[in-house]
């Protein structure tokens, strides 16, 4: 049997207190990694470390056999010329909390491309400075399509930045979305973006776009999550093989191209704890099987 090593991402909600417990549960249901938010902690203030958070969260970290991923702040935006500094200051931080805290590798997302050239600029001038600063200090970077893009965008600005350290995360529920709205192939698209993968994001959604994520981000952050789930609506993040998207084919695909790194689940694990055993080992099971 391969070593494959299938994680999971760690539930925004969770407190301080509350982190060895949720990492405990991990380890029992057979997950061997874990993708921490740097936002979950207080890790980073105003651009600055807070080292005693930091070795708190190190100390906890350490008591599990889990290996650790992470994934970059919310509000983290490289486009954004009018606060760029402090963009830049958290990004440059969370390379370093990741380097302390003994992360393998950081995620970014990709977002939206504009048309703006001074903005798009930035974004590329700080991907590639970053992803030399975080090789030095042995954190790996990728970069992660959103349903709200065209996901081979992604895969063109990790081929533009041309760095040993950056690579692209392919977020599989995002791109069924993503394919579904805009009108282009899924399985296509993976096979094309597989040479360039560095990290894997696994979830499933029923395929129903929601608008509102374009026309109104800040309505779409309050829309009530079980509601989302009743009807189906957007990202909703459900655990692999609860939604419609072909994972399966898709686990194929990466799995002919050698990819060697994390399988991440990524879903509202909270909402789900009583089945997190067997979402492991169905995403398991498919790997091995494919």
């Amino acid at each position: 049997m391969n070593d494959y090593i299938i994680g999971v991402n760690l539930p925004d909600s969770t407190g301080l207190p509350q982190l060895a417990e949720v990492l405990k549960r991990y380890v029992t249901d057979g997950f061997n990694a874990c993708e921490i938010n740097l936002s979950t902690f207080p890790m980073i203030i105003g651009g600055e470390i807070k080292p005693i958070v930091v070795d708190f969260v190190k100390e906890i970290l350490g008591r599990y056999p889990l290996r650790y991923t992470a994934h970059a702040g919310y509000g983290l935006d490289l486009r954004n010329l009018e606060e760029l500094d402090m963009h830049r200051a958290v990004l440059f931080s969370s390379i370093e909390v990741c380097a302390s805290l003994g992360i393998e590798l950081m995620n970014l997302h990709y977002e939206v491309k504009t048309q703006y050239a001074a903005r798009e600029k930035a974004f590329f001038d700080a991907h590639r400075e970053a992803a030399e600063y975080a090789m030095k200090l042995g954190v790996k970077l990728s970069i992660e399509n959103i349903e709200v893009e065209i996901a081979e965008k992604t895969a063109e600005f990790v081929r533009a930045v041309d760095h040993p350290n950056l690579g692209m995360t392919l977020d599989l529920g995002h791109l069924y979305l993503s394919a579904k709205h805009f009108g282009y192939d899924f399985l296509e698209t993976v096979k094309e973006c597989a040479p360039l993968l560095s990290h894997l994001h696994i979830n499933d959604n029923t395929g129903d776009f929601e608008m509102m994520r374009l026309t109104n981000f800040d309505l779409y952050k309050t829309m009530d999550r079980n509601y989302r789930f009743a009807f189906g609506r957007g990202d909703i993040h459900v655990p692999p093989f609860w939604g419609k998207a072909p994972l399966a084919e898709a686990l194929a695909v990466i799995k002919q191209t050698k990819y060697s790194g994390f399988w991440i689940c990524e879903y509202y694990n909270q909402s789900f704890v009583p089945f997190n055993r067997e979402v492991q080992e169905r995403v398991r099971r498919e790997i091995e099987n494919a």
